[in-house]
């Protein structure tokens, strides 16, 4: 978490490396490669003199370009970082309103976002927040970053602790006719544990408590130092919740309660500024123009990106899948591919960090994404900067960088193998379909979702199980310069907070992504903060639609359709990836989880 004001932590990027503290690295090339948005341009249409800055974050915002067909498409966090550092910069901004709502389990970008706001006080200016509704971590972040905070008269305060839910849907399947024949390596692997148990083993539980045992802690931390109590008196604050306003104030856990209006007012009059300036979130307006629909179409920047000596700042989010249907998500290992083997040969391309937020999927995805970016790291300095998680296949794929940063709060590792099938036999002779088998060969219907394993399949599975998660713990020993005695108890599918991980050699250091933005320029000798491409580049509507050969790909199956609408708390990602008949081997998210 990040420390107290008292001890305020470094800024997002040193004087060294923004010799020009109103000109933002990352807006400065975000706004290259968007369509007109607030905050793009030359700056001479923005309002003079002293301001008070208003900005509503109502959750984490997202890592990667987002947004529909005719959506605005919302700010990402590396942006809005560095909103904040122009803010710190600017001597006409004497204050921010912070209006803040649920975050969810966004641990680490919300790590993030205290060190920013965290560099906004250290420049003396003042942050009032104000909230109607938040939840464990809004709350920890309002403690830890306001110097006033107001709750509106009828809000909620949801400050209840750190919990988790796994969902076990064994006999949920088995009601509907699906039997989930998986099997896993890794003692605290847990995903194959979601369809075929009713409850949870006993390694997992002891993976989950250790995992909830840090980010409980450094959730109290935050509101400790934050509001200046001992962190018994915040251990009993989270044991009272959730609070009403007039019982939040009684508690010490906000200073007023009042409207957003009544907020405004105070934080105006404190802070001495003469107007309101909102800051928008929207990248685009959400009703465009006819310039903004032409660049909707033909798309706002080109498909092989900027040109000359530049940085790239690259994101791996979601489910990693083969994506052989030709779509341009992150996750897709063929559009991934494809972008790290042109960055490996731009020589322009003086390094590359690469943000991930991923729970894993395929393994062979994974493995193929980890042997393009080993080839980038072989030429040119490669910065993994880890999100909220880089699990499974996700810190498989980090492994194979030069340097490793995560926040505390990360969630790392979970470094073991989990596959199967779905077999739908018993909802085929519900529905009276009769199935006449014919093979030639011991195994040649292994995969068949109308069979069960039979022994000799069975042992053929876990025989591919088995030499994936050694080809695993290689590429991990191999890109972390670890002998296979030190990884193995790292390994068996624990997954690690940053904390842990940091200490036991998976993470390098402790940082977000401000830092390592900054230590992939170290690394290069680069230091023009401007000159940064965006990978993957922003989506025409055409491309959206399709049209072009790059539409998004539509891999579940009809099984993959039941099994998401019969349970909607299990994650469509993980189904979609365990009906991957071409690739049944996985790299996958550790459990079916809910983390608030």
């Amino acid at each position: 978490m990040t420390p107290p004001v008292t001890s305020p932590p470094p800024p997002l990027l040193p004087p060294s490396i923004s010799p020009r503290p109103a000109a933002p690295h990352l807006l400065a090339a975000i706004c290259a490669l968007t369509l007109a948005s607030p905050g793009c341009g030359d700056g001479s249409d923005a309002p003079k003199g002293p301001v008070l800055r208003q900005l509503s974050l109502s959750a984490a915002a997202p890592e990667s370009p987002e947004g529909g067909l005719f959506k605005a498409e919302r700010l990402i966090h590396a942006r809005l970082l560095e909103r904040l550092e122009s803010m710190a910069e600017d001597d006409d901004v004497k204050g921010l309103l912070l209006r803040v709502g649920e975050f969810g389990g966004s641990f680490a970008r919300a790590a993030e976002l205290r060190t920013a706001f965290g560099t906004l006080r250290e420049h003396g200016k003042p942050i009032h927040c104000y909230f109607e509704t938040t939840d464990n971590l809004g709350y920890a972040l309002l403690a830890s970053s306001c110097d006033r905070i107001t709750m509106t008269p009828g809000g909620l305060l949801d400050l209840v602790g750190v919990g988790a839910e796994v969902v076990y849907a064994r006999e949920l399947l088995e009601g509907i006719g699906l039997t989930a024949e998986l099997m896993q390596v890794g003692r605290f692997k847990g995903a194959a544990d979601t369809f075929t148990r009713d409850d949870m083993p006993p390694e997992v539980r002891q993976n989950m408590d250790a995992m909830l045992d840090d980010l409980h802690g450094e959730l109290l931390g935050a509101i400790a130092e934050g509001r200046g109590v001992p962190k018994k008196m915040a251990q009993a604050w989270i044991d009272g919740g959730p609070y009403t306003a007039d019982a939040a104030r009684r508690a010490g856990l906000v200073d007023d309660v009042g409207f957003d209006d009544e907020a405004r007012a105070h934080a105006l009059e404190e802070s001495g500024a003469k107007r309101v300036v909102h800051e928008e979130l929207d990248a685009r307006p959400s009703q465009p123009g006819l310039g903004e629909l032409i660049g909707l179409l033909m798309g706002g920047s080109s498909e092989r990106g900027m040109r000359g000596p530049r940085l790239v700042l690259a994101f791996l989010e979601g489910t990693i899948t083969r994506g052989q249907n030709g779509g341009a998500g992150s996750g897709e290992a063929e559009s991934f591919v494809k972008a790290m083997r042109r960055f490996a040969d731009d020589e322009d391309v003086r390094a590359l960090v690469l943000r991930i937020d991923s729970p894993g999927g395929s393994a062979m995805a994974s493995d193929l994404m980890w042997h393009a970016l080993r080839r980038v790291a072989k030429r040119k300095p490669v910065v993994i900067s880890v999100g909220d998680m880089a699990a499974s296949g996700g810190y498989y794929v980090a492994a194979a960088g030069t340097t490793i940063f995560a926040e505390r709060t990360s969630l790392l590792g979970s470094i073991g193998v989990v596959g199967g099938k779905i077999v739908a036999a018993d909802l085929g002779e519900r529905a009276g379909l009769n199935v006449a088998r014919l093979g030639r060969g011991k195994n040649s219907g292994w995969l068949s979702p109308l069979h069960h394993f039979s022994d000799d399949e069975r042992a053929a599975f876990q025989r591919s199980l088995d030499a994936t998660y050694r080809l695993f713990l290689r590429r991990i020993a191999q890109g972390r310069k670890m002998a296979p005695e030190r990884l193995e108890p790292l390994a068996q599918g624990r997954l690690l907070t940053g904390i842990r991980a940091h200490k036991g050699g998976l993470v390098d250091e402790l940082g977000g992504l401000p830092q390592a933005l900054e230590h992939a320029r170290t690394m290069a000798e680069f230091e023009d903060d401007e000159a940064l491409e965006l990978w993957p580049p922003h989506q025409s509507l055409l491309q959206q639609l399709g049209i072009g050969g790059s539409g998004a790909a539509l891999a579940p199956g009809t099984a993959a359709s039941v099994l998401t609408r019969t349970a909607g708390k299990l994650s469509p990602g993980i189904v979609e990836a365990l009906l991957q008949g071409d690739d049944p081997r996985l790299a996958s998210l550790p459990f079916v989880l809910t983390l608030r």
